[in-house]
C-alpha cells in the first residue's frame, strides 16, 4: 500500500512540476494549435472539397467521385495506420495499466506519460485528432447545396485555385445499382421449424457430450485439439445473440424466396432518399457488431492464456455481445434519423467508409501487416547486432 501510494505521489509531482516539457511532446502541442486553428478557418473543408472537385474533373461523375475519395482517404492513412501498429503492443501495456487503476488515477497517468513524451501516448493523441478532422470535414461536403446552385462554392471561395470549378448541370447525381426483389415467397409449417431449431441445439449437444466421451483419448491430437478450439469460438459467438438467431432464422424459415425480379435502383445523391437512409443503418449496424465482436473475441483470447475457466469467459463474452448488439440497433437508428434530413450524397460517404472498414483486414490491412513485420525484423536485426 505504502509502495502504491509513494508510486502516485510521484506522478502528482510530475503532474504539479514546472519543468521543460520533452521536445516530443512540446512539436505536438504546437502541431495540434496549429491544426486546430487552421481547421477552425476552414483550412480542412477547403482542402477535402478541392480533392473531391478535382477528383470529379477527372470521372465527370459524382457517385463516382464520392466513392474514390472515401478510397484515396484511406489510402492516405495507411502511414499513419502502419506506424499505429508498431505502437500497438506498447499502447496495449499502457491500457492494461489503466484497467489496474481507478478513473482519478488514470488521467494522472495518463497526463505523466504525454509529459514523459511517451511516443506511443503522443502518437495516438495525434492519430486521433487528425482522424477526426478529417472525417469530419469529409462528411461535411455534401451537406453543402452545391449540387444546383452554380455560385455556391464560388461564394465560398472553398476550392484552390488550380482546381478548375464544375460546369452545370453537374453530371452522374444519379446513382444506379442493379438489385433484384422478392416476388413470391413460401411458408414452412411450424411443426417443421420447431424440428429443425430442435435439430440444431441437439446437433450443438451431441458435439459437446462426443467430446467429453472421447478427449481422454483425443486430446494429444492436435487437429482434434484445433478443430475443438473452433467450435468453441462458434458457441461463444452464437452465444452472444442466439435469441436474436433464433427469431431470424424463424423470420426466414416462414419467408423461403421462391421467385425474383430484377430491377435497376436509381437514388439522387442530391436528395434525401429514405432507401439510402435504411442502407446506411444496416451498415451501421453491421459494423457496430464486426467491431465488438473483434474486440470480444480478442479479450478472449487474452482470457484463455491467463486460464480463466471457460464458463467464465462464455458468460463475460456473452454479456459483451448482448451490449454490442444492443449498441448496434441503438447506432443503427440514430444512423437511420439523422440522415433521414440529409442529402444521399452524404450517405454514399458513409457507406463507402463502412465498406472500407470491413474489407480493410483483407486489402490495406495485409499491406500494413508485412510492413510492420519488416519494421520488426528491421528493430530485431539491429537489437542483436548492439
Amino acid at each position: 500500500m505504502a509502495e502504491s501510494q509513494s508510486s502516485f505521489s510521484q506522478v502528482r509531482r510530475i503532474d504539479n512540476s514546472r519543468q521543460w516539457l520533452p521536445f516530443i511532446t512540446t512539436i505536438l502541442l504546437i502541431f495540434l494549435i496549429f491544426l486546430f486553428v487552421w481547421f477552425l478557418r476552414g483550412g480542412s473543408f477547403r482542402l477535402y472539397a478541392s480533392l473531391f472537385f478535382s477528383i470529379y474533373s477527372v470521372t465527370s461523375q459524382i457517385w463516382i467521385s464520392v466513392i474514390l475519395m472515401g478510397i484515396l482517404q484511406n489510402i492516405f492513412f495507411l502511414p499513419l495506420r502502419l506506424i499505429g501498429n508498431a505502437f500497438n503492443q506498447s499502447l496495449k501495456n499502457f491500457e492494461d495499466e489503466l484497467e489496474k487503476t481507478s478513473e482519478k488515477e488514470q488521467s494522472l497517468i495518463f497526463t505523466r506519460s504525454v509529459k514523459e513524451g511517451s511516443l506511443p501516448i503522443v502518437f495516438y493523441i495525434f492519430n486521433f485528432f487528425v482522424n477526426a478532422i478529417a472525417f469530419f470535414s469529409a462528411g461535411r461536403i455534401f451537406l453543402i447545396d452545391f449540387y444546383s446552385d452554380p455560385l455556391k462554392l464560388q461564394k465560398m471561395n472553398l476550392l484552390y485555385k488550380w482546381v478548375p470549378y464544375p460546369s452545370y448541370p453537374l453530371k452522374g447525381i444519379n446513382l444506379h445499382v442493379p438489385l433484384f426483389k422478392i416476388t413470391q415467397t413460401m411458408a414452412l409449417d411450424w411443426s417443421k421449424i420447431f424440428m429443425i431449431i430442435g435439430f440444431t441445439f441437439l446437433f450443438f449437444i451431441i458435439l459437446r457430450l462426443l467430446w467429453r466421451f472421447l478427449r481422454i483419448f483425443l486430446r494429444h491430437n492436435k487437429k482434434i485439439l484445433f478443430a475443438r478450439i473452433q467450435y468453441n469460438r462458434l458457441l461463444l459467438t452464437i452465444g452472444g445473440f442466439g435469441g436474436v438467431g433464433i427469431l431470424i432464422l424463424t423470420f426466414v424459415l416462414r419467408h423461403i424466396p421462391t421467385a425474383f425480379q430484377g430491377f435497376v435502383f436509381i437514388a439522387n445523391l442530391s436528395r434525401q432518399n429514405t432507401p439510402m437512409n435504411f442502407v446506411t443503418a444496416v451498415g451501421t449496424f453491421i459494423v457496430t457488431i464486426h467491431a465488438g465482436y473483434k474486440n470480444n473475441s480478442a479479450a478472449a483470447k487474452k482470457a484463455q492464456l491467463a486460464n480463466i475457466p471457460p464458463d467464465v469467459i462464455k458468460k463475460v463474452f456473452r454479456k459483451k455481445m448482448e451490449q454490442s448488439l444492443k449498441n448496434a440497433f441503438i447506432l443503427g437508428l440514430g444512423a437511420f434519423f439523422i440522415t433521414n434530413n440529409i442529402p444521399s450524397a452524404f450517405e454514399l460517404s458513409v457507406t463507402t467508409f463502412e465498406i472500407m472498414y470491413m474489407i480493410y483486414p483483407y486489402t490495406f490491412g495485409k499491406i500494413i501487416s508485412v510492413g510492420t513485420n519488416q519494421v520488426k525484423n528491421i528493430n530485431a536485426i539491429d537489437e542483436a547486432k548492439a
